[in-house]
């Protein structure tokens, strides 16, 4: 919302500051977050009609006049030079006002990769290693247990003569994306033929497995995509009736915990940029916004009192983000980032420094703009948009003015 524009043409009393160069009172939410730099001016400088500058009341606005150096000049000397100032120039620009999320820089979470039945495990895919489709996971008695990609888990034995089902079509599906077939050779559909079992059995062949054209359960793996192995939960010459992998997903990603009350800042899709350790910045999208959110809990003592600090746990949902760039961020594994989110863009407003900023006395805020290079006035404005050192000011401006900011 902007704030109403201030009466400038007021007069102060005599021993009255006229004007005081605070900063305006932060917005809260996630601009709070965005107008740090309206926090970190620490400058609080006066101008009263008996100092060094005087606020003249005029029709129309207020003429601030400076007196000269080495003490000569006055409140009065209408005609003062403005020498020595430090300015700034009002820009037309975009501002993008964002909100900053805490993320964790990884693989995603960790699932487990089970095998029925039983058997010694012979070999395992080493930790870190990315397993694409048809190449192997796990061996089990000295035989190769490949990964192929699909919703559906192998729960049947599958050959000649079985019912049809979608498990079916998924197998054919695979050994075609394998380039055991072409799509010419094989129809990829629910019905078992004869041009399945002899797919199936050159695939058995070029994989090492006895080319009996039947698949049972435990001959594969089905999951959505390639994986990367992240830990052996049962090491080898251990049993393969359980856990035998723990998997995550095969590209970095960005997971947040996002305040569930939050849930509409992100959408799928929706562009952010992402700060790395490094302080590099790396764009990103948003791949999945959870609905189902979790926690939400107050801690409690023993005692049944709350055991310190807010003690109340909000309830969060998961974000998941994806880096546009692979490669971005080699190497960092659970690493923390910054996810930084547009939350109101405006576009070619006319803006001016912070610092440029004067909170008047009797409200408002206004800016001090040099005129004719003798003298300063005073300009009432309504603020926007704040982003990155830099406001939306609506007044009595042009793109090109100069204003009057702190000297260094």
């Amino acid at each position: 919302m902007n704030r109403p524009l201030p009466d400038v043409a007021t007069e102060a009393a005599p021993e009255e500051a006229a004007v005081w160069s605070e900063a305006p009172d932060e917005p809260t939410g996630d601009r709070a977050r965005t107008s740090n730099e309206v926090r970190r001016r620490p400058r609080r400088r006066a101008v009263t009609t008996a100092g060094l500058v005087a606020v003249l009341a005029v029709a129309g606005g207020a003429i601030v006049t400076r007196g000269g150096r080495d003490g000569q000049g006055g409140a009065g000397g209408a005609t003062a030079t403005t020498a020595g100032l430090a300015t700034a120039t009002v820009e037309r620009r975009d501002l993008d006002e964002h909100a900053e999320l805490d993320g964790t820089l990884g693989y995603g979470d960790v699932a487990d990769v089970t095998l029925p039945g039983g058997g010694t495990i012979t070999g395992l895919a080493p930790i870190g290693t990315i397993v694409d489709r048809g190449q192997t996971l796990v061996e089990v008695d000295g035989r190769p247990v490949p990964l192929l990609f699909g919703d559906r888990p192998l729960w049947r034995e599958l050959g000649p003569g079985v019912d049809d089902g979608a498990d079916v079509q998924q197998l054919e599906a695979n050994l075609v994306a394998l380039g055991i077939v072409t799509e010419a050779e094989l129809t990829v559909d629910q019905d078992w033929t004869s041009a399945t079992t002899d797919a199936v059995q050159e695939w058995q062949e070029t994989s090492g497995l006895d080319d009996t054209g039947v698949i049972r359960p435990g001959d594969a793996i089905l999951l959505h995509g390639a994986v990367r192995v992240a830990e052996h939960p049962t090491p080898l010459g251990g049993a393969a009736g359980g856990p035998v992998l723990g998997i995550t997903s095969s590209t970095r990603q960005v997971t947040v915990d996002l305040e569930a009350t939050r849930q509409g800042l992100l959408q799928a899709d929706q562009a952010v940029d992402i700060e790395l350790p490094d302080g590099t910045e790396a764009p990103g999208t948003v791949r999945s916004v959870g609905n189902v959110a979790t926690g939400g809990t107050r801690a409690e003592d023993q005692g049944g009192e709350a055991s310190g600090g807010d003690g109340d746990e909000e309830a969060t949902i998961e974000v998941v983000i994806t880096l546009d760039d692979p490669a971005a961020g080699t190497n960092l594994d659970q690493a923390p980032v910054t996810v930084r989110v547009v939350t109101s863009a405006a576009e070619g407003v006319l803006a001016v420094s912070v610092e440029a900023l004067l909170a008047l006395a009797e409200g408002g805020y206004a800016v001090e703009v040099v005129q004719d290079g003798a003298t300063t006035r005073l300009v009432g404005v309504e603020l926007g948009a704040f982003a990155e050192g830099w406001v939306e000011v609506t007044g009595d401006l042009a793109e090109g003015d100069e204003v009057v900011v702190p000297s260094e």
